[in-house]
């Protein structure tokens, strides 16, 4: 005694919620899924009628091996075990006969009719092949969106595929990678199981008027928006509806598309959902140089990230051309990769400020007074009297030889330190202008520490100013001497 039975009107009903296009891409996959070399579809409008004949015939050999799959809901398929293989729930036609209002399945088996009075088997029989015939209600709009929908399917290799009267253009991928991705199988005793197996994936470009999209083996499952066509060439984790995967399966994908395809991804795509999803969910798996472009375009090729523990650094970076990269503008996994990576160094790695007078900083190998040159004597004697009187205050002056500190003076905390291996023992001896120049700069930092602050530009402008007064008022203070 059978359980239930099906309404195919009320199953109806819910499949036109999906949209017409379904039925096209069912047929022409069944076809694709065996020894065919040819697959011929068709969609024609009956003449003065709300309804179109569809029709999809193929030369595989053997045709319907059982003719009773073809009226028989999620009968045992065969190509559940096979990953390569689009079918999995021997579901597909039975839903497009639930739209239909008449069909006929012809095969090398026999044919089944199907109209108003029910179901009936015919000994007609073909040499070769199936063909599909049925009766379907259908606008104009949705004849638009059925003939769209073929013209994405991307035409299994050694399959000619001609719709209304037109061959399917070969598209040829930009490339191919190979690449482990979940998937179903069948077990031994025949319950789809996931399983995680290597496969080939094609990258497409979409053509004019196409949403980039995943496709299962040639047919489009769900649209991405992302750069490219992306073609998985086994068994994808399909839904019920076969219209949607996991979003980690995407992720996963994207992730498989950043990699691959890092040379061609363009600073709008840097910046993306897709680019971003792979980044936040498979960071940690993506190659160095993926990371590096993606940041390049994101951030530009001078980039540093913001840097806590040295403000100055921040300001130093951003005065010579740098982009400042601050926590909020990357998530978590973005960050881990960039580090990971080497994408992105903090500012105080990347432009240090100077820190003699810090807690944390190196201490230098100073120049004991008694070991100086005379012009270098006589420039600290200046700076002295002269830095005493701008900043009212007496500063102390040191002399470093440290080529290895990267800085040419600093001054902090009442302290002016001057590096000679970076200024050079000609320095020292003038002119003059060079010396005040780098006086006013340091002295600037008694007021502020950051170059790029107002308080520090005011300082400066002040500094020249009572510089140019002291000048006018006390010339006698001017001289190396």
């Amino acid at each position: 005694m059978k359980w239930f039975d099906v309404d195919k009107a009320g199953l109806a009903k819910l499949l036109e919620r999906r949209g017409k296009e379904f039925i096209l891409a069912e047929l022409l996959q069944n076809s694709y899924d065996e020894q065919t070399t040819k697959v011929v579809a068709a969609l024609e409008r009956l003449p003065g009628s709300r309804y179109v004949t569809v029709t999809v015939e193929d030369d595989n050999p053997a045709g319907f091996i059982d003719l009773t799959h073809a009226f028989t809901l999620f009968a045992e398929s065969s190509k559940k075990s096979n990953v390569q293989k689009r079918g999995r729930f021997n579901l597909g036609e039975k839903l497009v006969l639930a739209l239909c209002e008449s069909a006929e399945i012809s095969t090398t088996t026999g044919t089944v009719i199907f109209d108003k009075e029910g179901r009936r088997l015919s000994r007609k029989r073909r040499e070769r092949g199936s063909v599909f015939t049925g009766v379907v209600r259908m606008t104009d709009e949705e004849m638009a969106q059925c003939t769209a929908m073929v013209h994405k399917i991307i035409p299994p290799a050694g399959i000619t595929t001609v719709y209304n009267g037109v061959t399917l253009a070969v598209r040829t991928p930009l490339c191919s990678v190979e690449a482990t991705l979940p998937t179903e199988v069948a077990d031994a005793e025949g319950f789809l199981r996931k399983s995680q197996r290597k496969t080939k994936l094609e990258i497409y470009e979409a053509l004019p008027g196409e949403t980039p999209s995943l496709y299962e083996m040639g047919i489009p499952v769900v649209e991405t928006g992302d750069r490219w066509h992306v073609n998985v060439m086994q068994k994808i984790p399909l839904n019920l509806d076969r219209d949607n995967v996991p979003p980690s399966y995407i992720s996963a994908v994207r992730a498989i598309l950043v990699d691959e395809m890092r040379e061609f991804i363009s600073h709008d795509d840097a910046n993306s959902t897709w680019v971003k999803d792979a980044f936040q969910t498979h960071g940690a798996k993506l190659e160095p140089e993926t990371v590096e472009r993606v940041t390049e375009l994101r951030f530009g090729f001078r980039r540093v990230s913001y840097d806590p523990s040295d403000q100055e650094a921040n300001a130093i970076a951003v005065s010579k051309g740098y982009t400042l990269v601050y926590g909020s503008q990357m998530s978590k996994e973005e960050w881990e990769a960039a580090r990971r990576a080497g994408a992105i160094l903090p500012a105080g790695q990347v432009t240090p400020s100077p820190k003699p007078f810090s807690p944390d900083g190196q201490p230098l190998s100073t120049v004991p007074e008694a070991s100086w040159t005379d012009p270098v004597r006589k420039a600290v004697a200046y700076m002295r009297r002269v830095g005493e009187r701008l900043v009212g205050q007496s500063i102390r002056v040191e002399v470093t030889t440290d080529r290895g500190w990267n800085f040419a003076a600093a001054y902090g905390k009442g302290q002016l330190t001057l590096n000679q291996g970076r200024l050079g023992q000609k320095w020292f001896s003038g002119p003059l202008a060079e010396i005040n120049a780098l006086l006013i700069h340091e002295l600037g930092h008694h007021y502020s520490g950051n170059h790029l602050s107002s308080d520090y530009y005011d300082a400066l402008c002040d500094l020249g100013a009572r510089l140019a007064q002291l000048a006018l008022e006390e010339p006698a203070l001017f001289h190396l001497s």
